[in-house]
């Protein structure tokens, strides 16, 4: 299992000789290394030349390593075109640091030209490793070595964005009640993280494996049924897919093995890749409580709330009449002599410069064409209203109410957690007409949530983490799918009193739903036939997995204005305020 110290690369730039191998001590081996790693060179000499080294290094000398599972060697990465060469066993010792277990990168047996080295390393975070040099038994440097995703920095000089992975695949009916009996066997053991090992995975924030059942469209035409994997996860989709695949193989295979070309056991991890990246669903829209808030970010953000916090339980009394400048200066030093804590004096890293520029560009391309079209808008926008009045007025709600039976297997898996997460499916009205104008409302849901509503409420709901819409079965069917605070009932109850219309302007060109006018009114003000509309169109998530289910949006929210609050520039009232947090 992965080991997580809270350390990161850019800290290991900052630290002197003596506080690495601290680190370095209270580490555990981890896991062995696989693939390409990024190489940086610890000199150890305070951040500004540490940091100056580590760059020369990687531009002129050595870029990183390379891991041979299979064999269980690796080869350097040297000279600026990152040549693979000098070659290493990789096996499991004893450090000669401390004679506790590390991996040992041996190069006695493999290299006469470094013959005399010994590295040895310590995962000091997923996907991040400290290393010590040897030269026979001298101890001459330190090294790191991180991979993609790892979020190697914790400024990272970057923040995680975060995206929607969706993979789903028809069942043969013939492979349905199989599918059935491994979602119905991993939900008896508990949790989702014990059917796919997700809290071993870089980046994951929630996740979910469903079965969307067999249906039929207006046509009276069979849709097949879909075995679906839902997550949201920080960027990038590959280095999830590929993290996926070699930690959850066996998981994969009892779902997707029974599904047409998924490939068999023997074929590299590179293929089942390909395959779920093949079968792929975009989503049409994907809103985001807080964009920018990575998964790295929440659990520091908690464990400093929890150390914080456990500073001032021990003096508890002694607050009571201390002054609150005094009491944030003491929680200050306390942070300060954290090294585990360190990130702290620094504010959450801002996102790139190039997905800045793509949401600007797209911030602004949209209403830009929209101006174009503006004429071409304005002369089509009477007939749609008069065809949309048309449809509503031959539109039949659904009596259909939700069978004991189907509430009781709901049931089972909700409230098992402050979180619960949402599944639904429903058969798209019928006719082009419908089917574009639900394309057009998507679209633009996508673009507010992605530019307006995506700093921690959607148009005033802030239970909400994330949330998506995708279709399937060529537009015959959507999914909607959510992951939010509470029960369903407030969960619903939130929706109605606060964006009825919203509701109503998606929802509404599904077949079945409660009566509307002009697209945004009644449907969902009908509370009950709203209520049992959801109810029959949402599916068990008998495999779920939250990384932080006991956490809800406005403890992220907390968290965060505890950080942002602890060495910035606040004043008397500011400082209560913020001690008023805990």
């Amino acid at each position: 299992m992965s080991h997580d110290t809270g350390a990161d690369v850019d800290q290991l730039l900052t630290l002197s000789r003596p506080a690495l191998d601290d680190l370095f001590r209270m580490s555990r081996a981890g896991e062995i290394p696989v693939g390409n790693a990024r190489g940086t060179v610890l000199v150890a000499r305070g951040a500004v030349v540490s940091k100056v080294a580590a760059r020369l290094a990687r531009l002129v000398a050595w870029k990183g390593k390379v891991f041979d599972a299979e064999r269980g060697e690796l080869r350097n990465r040297v000279t600026p075109l990152g040549v693979r060469a000098i070659r290493a066993k990789v096996y499991r010792g004893a450090s000669r640091l401390d004679d506790g277990e590390c991996t040992v990168l041996d190069y006695s047996r493999t290299s006469l030209l470094a013959h005399w080295i010994r590295d040895e390393i310590r995962e000091i975070r997923p996907g991040v490793y400290l290393g010590i040099v040897y030269w026979g038994r001298r101890k001459v440097l330190n090294f790191a070595l991180s991979y993609p995703g790892s979020s190697a920095s914790a400024s990272g000089r970057r923040a995680s964005q975060q995206i929607a992975v969706t993979v789903g695949a028809t069942v043969p009916p013939e492979r349905v009640a199989e599918v059935q009996e491994v979602l119905a066997e991993a939900n008896h053991r508990g949790t989702g993280g014990e059917f796919i090992p997700f809290a071993e995975l870089a980046g994951v924030h929630f996740a979910r494996l469903v079965l969307v059942p067999e249906g039929k469209d207006h046509a009276g035409q069979t849709m097949p049924a879909r075995i679906v994997y839902m997550s949201e996860v920080d960027a990038p989709m590959d280095a999830h897919l590929a993290d996926l695949v070699g930690k959850a193989g066996s998981a994969l295979v009892k779902m997707f093995g029974h599904c047409q070309g998924y490939p068999p056991a023997g074929e590299p991890d590179a293929t089942r890749v390909a395959w779920l990246r093949a079968h792929s669903v975009p989503s049409s829209a994907f809103y985001v409580n807080t964009v920018g808030r990575g998964l790295r970010r929440i659990q520091q953000e908690d464990r400093l709330r929890e150390a914080i916090q456990e500073f001032l339980d021990r003096r508890g009394p002694e607050w009571a009449t201390a002054d609150p400048a005094e009491v944030r200066a003491a929680i200050q030093r306390y942070v300060t002599g954290r090294p585990d804590l360190a990130w702290a004096r620094s504010g959450p890293a801002p996102p790139t410069l190039r997905w800045r520029l793509r949401e600007a560009a797209h911030l602004v391309g949209v209403p830009l064409a929209v101006i174009a079209l503006l004429p071409l808008i304005l002369a089509g926008l009477p007939v749609w209203v008069v065809v949309l009045r048309w449809h509503e007025w031959r539109d039949v709600p659904s009596r259909e109410r939700p069978s004991p039976d189907h509430v009781a297997r709901l049931a089972a898996c909700e409230d098992f957690a402050t979180q619960n997460p949402f599944t639904a499916v429903g058969l798209v009205k019928c006719g082009r007409f419908r089917r574009a104008t639900l394309t057009g409302v998507l679209f633009a849901v996508d673009y507010g949530v992605r530019h307006f509503f995506n700093r921690g409420s959607l148009a005033g709901v802030k239970t909400i983490h994330f949330a998506r819409w995708l279709f399937i079965d060529d537009k015959r069917r959507v999914i909607f799918a959510s992951n939010y605070d509470g029960s369903l009932e407030s969960y619903m109850d939130d929706f109605i009193d606060k964006v009825a219309w919203g509701l109503n302007a998606v929802f509404s060109n599904g077949h079945g739903y409660p009566r509307t006018k002009w697209l945004v009114r009644d449907g969902a003000e009908d509370e009950l036939a709203f209520k049992h509309y959801l109810r029959c169109h949402q599916l068990p998530t008998q495999v779920w997995y939250s990384a932080y289910d006991a956490l809800t949006t406005r403890n992220l929210d907390t968290n965060a204005r505890i950080r942002a609050g602890l060495f910035g520039e606040l004043g008397p009232a500011e400082t209560r305020a913020w001690l008023a947090l805990f």
